[in-house]
């Protein structure tokens, strides 16, 4: 390490260090007093105490929904690959030789990435009515920008050195596309795909709450009837399935290098894969064509209000700025304060959860919490909180803590997990225990890697923040939500602008950091 990289990490540290010294003063002063805290959670442990025993009655009545949210994160992942595979042409240089299309492409692209899924997601429902066709649309919109992200980034490190060759033997631009991009994407295809599945089954799971279909939209219900033992029972229900979808996630991405392929198989896997992929297109268009409930004059009606939500979009409502200013700050304060508070917990838990650090066998409670934690979507756990420390930004900060605890460990795991093993042999040569060691030498050699990790959770947790707000734990969703339920569109794109710009704006400084920390 040179003296430029040291000295950079130490202003770090020492930076973070005053962050969340200052975030416990705002925190403990702006929150809540201890009576608060203490009377929070006494309601919360009585909430616990009241979703015991689960109601399995209503087990049969859970199957519809359960299927709506499975077939909404299943199929709008299908057709958003597809579609994204379609525009990846346009979307980089690499193919055609163009320069401007692909550049403001990506810039729109990457501007409604900054805009939550449930945000859409209620917009959606406000322009087409409550359904299950506003939930697909919304996770096929984001499944579509994740994929042509993940996809072009892909595509551009093709060395195309031999798609040049291939051209200049004169084969036309379609079989370069197939042989020469789609051929050498297949991996990273199947893996993308798998990745937006993940994803959308946790936010098909909470489309409900804006009554965008699926199980959320039963689970809102039954929170409104104080109904707890029957919550905890579809809170358990989403975290199985969760926990399944990424079992299964986790062996596809991982078969591809795990099989040794001889020709005959590679043939053969090559003709099963090719009828397996038209049977699913065709089989998610004949879902997507009857499933999805909307009648031709509903859907009529939300293209002319869609007219109107273009033209508010394109006339903000530049008065509102000062109560979006302030709303937006809090759901930043949440975000940076959970996030700061979540990499300081994670910086233990990832040791107690890690193999060759703690012990194999020892390490295996530590990942079974962690992976609780990790499957709980953050929306459902601030709904708990709410219960108990009712609106605002207190149960949006515990929701997102508790979540980024579990993702964070996991990261921080793979980073130790992957450490190699003279390092710690060197460690342990020189007489220091387990925990000494990761501390003084282990945790400021890879602290880098943990710098990146936790900038990369902050990115993320600000979107997170917008929509735990919108179920009334505080900051900007809270105003969002309100003004799409009165389709106040000028005011929406207010909060919108101001919503996208500070997100670009942090994660701009967060590139800057990641990129001098890594020097």
């Amino acid at each position: 390490m040179n003296l430029k990289s040291f000295i950079v990490k130490r202003q770090l540290k020492r930076l973070v260090i005053c962050i969340f010294i200052l975030l416990v003063f705002i925190i403990g002063y702006d929150s809540y007093h201890v009576e608060n805290f203490s009377t929070g959670f006494s309601r919360i442990h009585n909430l616990l105490l009241r979703m015991y025993p689960l109601d399995f009655t209503i087990i049969k009545e859970l199957y519809p929904p359960i299927i709506e949210t499975i077939n909404i994160a299943l199929f709008s992942s299908v057709l958003a690959l597809i579609t994204a595979l379609f525009l990846l042409p346009i979307l980089t240089n690499i193919l055609f030789k163009f320069k401007i299309i692909p550049k403001v492409i990506s810039g729109v692209f990457s501007i409604f990435r900054t805009i939550p899924f449930l945000i859409i997601a209620a917009i959606l429902v406000s322009l087409f009515s409550t359904g299950v066709f506003s939930g697909f649309v919304s996770m096929y919109i984001i499944n579509l920008l994740t994929a042509s992200k993940l996809l072009k980034e892909y595509a551009e490190e093709i060395d195309t050195k031999h798609l040049e060759a291939m051209e200049s033997l004169g084969v036309s631009k379609f079989i370069i596309y197939k042989n020469g991009i789609l051929s050498n994407l297949k991996p990273f295809i199947i893996s993308v795909y798998f990745l937006m599945l993940e994803s959308s089954i946790r936010g098909a799971s909470v489309l409900g709450l804006v009554g965008a279909g699926g199980i959320g939209q039963r689970l809102w219900q039954e929170l409104n009837h104080l109904r707890y033992d029957r919550v905890s029972l579809i809170i358990l229900i989403l975290v199985i399935l969760i926990f399944i979808i990424d079992l299964i996630s986790f062996y596809f991405r991982n078969l591809e290098n795990n099989i040794n392929t001889t020709f005959k198989s590679f043939i053969l896997k090559k003709n099963i894969f090719r009828s397996l992929l038209l049977g699913i297109i065709i089989f998610s268009i004949i879902y997507v064509s009857n499933f999805i409930d909307i009648t031709g004059e509903r859907f009529v009606l939300g293209i002319k209000q869609l007219n109107a939500l273009i033209t508010g979009i394109l006339n903000p409502d530049w008065a509102y700025s000062g109560k979006m200013s302030a709303a937006l700050l809090v759901s930043i304060e949440i975000a940076f304060s959970s996030t700061i508070f979540a990499a300081l917990t994670a910086i233990f838990t990832s040791y107690l959860s890690s193999a060759n650090l703690f012990g194999k066998y020892k390490a295996i409670v530590g990942k079974v919490i962690i992976n609780i934690f990790r499957t709980f979507p953050p929306i459902i756990v601030a709904l708990i909180f709410f219960r108990g420390f009712g609106p605002g930004a207190i149960s949006s900060f515990f929701a997102l803590y508790i979540y980024t605890v579990g993702v964070m460990t996991k990261m921080y795991n793979e980073v130790l997990e992957g450490i190699n093993d003279n390092i710690l042999l060197t460690t342990k040569s020189l007489g220091l225990g387990n925990f000494t060691s990761y501390i003084k030498i282990i945790f400021n050699g890879y602290f880098p890697e943990f710098i990146t990790i936790a900038l990369y959770r902050l990115e993320a947790n600000i979107k997170n923040s917008t929509i735990l707000g919108m179920v009334g734990a505080g900051g900007i969703g809270h105003l969002l939500v309100n003004n799409i339920e009165y389709r106040n569109w000028n005011r929406i794109s207010m909060l919108l602008i101001g919503l996208c710009i500070s997100i670009i704006i942090i994660e701009n400084i967060s590139y800057l950091i990641r990129v001098k920390v890594k020097k």
